[in-house]
């Protein structure tokens, strides 16, 4: 992997241009499209109809540990490893993520593939959307990839935290804990999409919805905004921070935004809320 990004962010024509101009340029376009269960949307249905020509669809919900019932499970290295060559992936690869979600799911992808030790990693800005604002080509057409030589190099046990480290950052409140989910299921006052889960929060975390974190064409929020946003919520760079959600997939549009502000590893908590909460842990339902 010699080639180097400047930015995790890529414009449609960009790509196009970059893909167009350069023989060498070797990638693989996955869509990261992921949808709550409640809501009523299926991403691979979504995918089947209408995706970049030439991408392969990214399942967040099987890329997942296999011997784990818990949602979106880190997998193993070789886990992750085989899955990956069944997409058609390449160990020299550029990986282009784009998704079609409500909020910004590609960064769960983008996290996986640093954590396996893969940093050759680019995301469409606006994703689908945006792409075909900007006239880039779309099919329906689903083509089965070749086989790929992809291998996880390490995996970056850092980056994440397990259910104990959480109790134990819980109840010393020694680190900032942030939760990617809506204020309203932070506070209890929404139900969980996970049928049977109780709402509210891990305690002494902090409520950071992800959607705050995105403008409403889809795009992250610029440089400029995020800086002010999470002073305004008396977050620094300095602290130590851990970010956290539903079941790991929007905590990690907080890794991708404070990342994008220089603090370059905010690991997630791997269970999120769904092993807090039905593991009989302590929830919270104020601030």
């Amino acid at each position: 992997m010699n080639q180097k990004i400047t930015n995790i962010f890529i414009e449609p024509k960009e790509l196009i241009k970059k893909i167009n101009d350069d023989p060498n340029f070797r990638y693989k376009i996955l869509d990261a499209t992921f949808y709550l269960p409640n809501s009523g949307l299926n991403a691979e249905q979504e995918f089947n109809g209408e995706h970049i020509k030439n991408s392969v669809f990214f399942d967040i919900n099987k890329i997942a540990a296999s011997d784990n019932s818990l949602p979106h499970m880190i997998p193993s290295k070789n886990e992750f490893s085989s899955m990956m060559q069944k997409l058609g992936v390449n160990k020299d690869d550029f990986i282009i993520f784009y998704d079609n979600s409500p909020f910004l799911s590609s960064s769960r992808g983008w996290f996986l593939f640093r954590y396996f030790g893969h940093n050759d990693i680019l995301i469409l800005k606006g994703g689908l959307k945006n792409w075909k604002n900007c006239n880039g080509a779309v099919s329906s057409k689903k083509t089965k990839p070749n086989q790929g030589n992809f291998e996880a190099i390490i995996e970056r046990k850092e980056l994440v935290v397990n259910l104990n480290q959480m109790i134990f950052e819980s109840k010393n409140n020694s680190k900032l804990i942030l939760d990617a989910r809506s204020e309203k299921r932070y506070l209890g006052e929404a139900k969980e999409p996970r049928p049977g889960l109780p709402s509210g929060h891990i305690p002494n975390s902090q409520s950071i919805p992800a959607s705050d974190l995105i403008s409403s064409d889809g795009y992250l929020k610029s440089i400029k905004e995020l800086n002010e946003y999470f002073l305004g919520k008396n977050i620094d760079k300095k602290d130590d921070i851990i970010a956290t959600c539903g079941s790991g997939v929007s905590a990690c549009v907080i890794s991708i935004a404070l990342y994008c502000l220089g603090k370059k590893d905010v690991p997630i908590y791997d269970g999120s809320w769904t092993e807090w909460a039905s593991s009989g842990q302590e929830i919270k339902t104020s601030v």
